[in-house]
C-alpha cells in the first residue's frame, strides 16, 4: 500500500486528484468486501453448494407449514377410510379349539365361530398356459378337415393380450426400461 503524501504541501488540484484516487480505492475495496461477504454467505440452501460443506454452520430447517394452522392428525368432521371384511371371502380356514378339555380332560362339544378376521392379500400370481390343439379328422369319402387356430394365436409359443398389457403398463406408464420389464415379469409371473 502507498504511503499518503503530506497533505500541507499539496495544491488544491493535487488534493483533488487525490481524493478521487482514495474515492476509487474505497469503491474497489467497497465491492471486494460485498463480494466476500456473500461468498461467506454461501450455503447449501441458497446455492448450489452440497448439504456437507455447510460445516457446523447448518441452517435451521424451515417447514412451509405454519404452526397452528392445524391441529396434528385427524381432522374433526373428516369420515375415515379403513379396509372392511368382504362378504364373500375367497378362502376360510377354521381354527378349531382341542378335543378335549386340558383342566379335565372331558370332550369338549360343538363348537362355534366367536370371532373372524380377515387378510387381505394378493394371489400368486404364475403364467396361465393355454395351449391351442387343432383337430383333424378324415370323412368316409377321403377328405381331411382340420380344426383353425384363433386368429389371434400365429406362433408356437407367444404371450396373450394380459402379459403383453402389463409388460407395456410396466415400460411405459410405469417407466421402467426393457431389461427391468421383462425382469419383473419374470419374477411375478414364474
Amino acid at each position: 500500500m502507498q504511503q499518503l503524501p503530506d497533505l500541507s504541501t499539496l495544491s488544491s488540484t493535487q488534493m483533488g486528484a487525490l481524493v478521487l484516487e482514495l474515492w476509487a480505492m474505497v469503491q474497489t475495496l467497497t465491492a471486494q468486501i460485498n463480494e466476500l461477504q456473500a461468498r461467506l454467505n454461501l450455503n447449501s440452501r441458497n446455492s448450489s453448494k452440497p448439504p456437507s460443506s455447510d460445516g457446523l454452520n447448518k441452517p435451521q430447517p424451515k417447514s412451509l407449514r405454519k404452526a397452528g394452522q392445524r391441529p396434528v392428525g385427524g381432522q374433526k368432521g373428516h369420515k375415515g377410510h379403513t379396509l372392511s371384511q368382504a362378504a364373500e371371502p375367497n378362502v376360510v380356514v377354521t381354527h378349531a379349539p382341542p378335543e378335549h378339555c386340558d383342566v379335565c380332560h372331558g370332550s369338549l362339544g360343538q363348537a362355534s365361530v366367536v370371532e373372524a378376521r380377515q387378510v387381505h392379500d394378493l394371489p400368486d400370481l404364475r403364467y396361465q398356459v393355454t395351449e391351442h390343439r387343432v383337430l383333424q379328422a378324415v370323412c368316409n369319402c377321403g377328405k381331411t378337415h382340420r380344426g383353425v387356430f384363433p386368429p389371434d394365436v400365429t406362433a408356437a409359443v407367444q404371450y396373450g393380450p394380459r402379459a403383453k398389457a402389463a409388460a407395456v403398463h410396466l415400460n411405459q406408464y410405469q417407466m421402467l426400461p426393457l431389461k427391468r420389464t421383462g425382469q419383473v415379469m419374470g419374477d411375478l409371473l414364474c
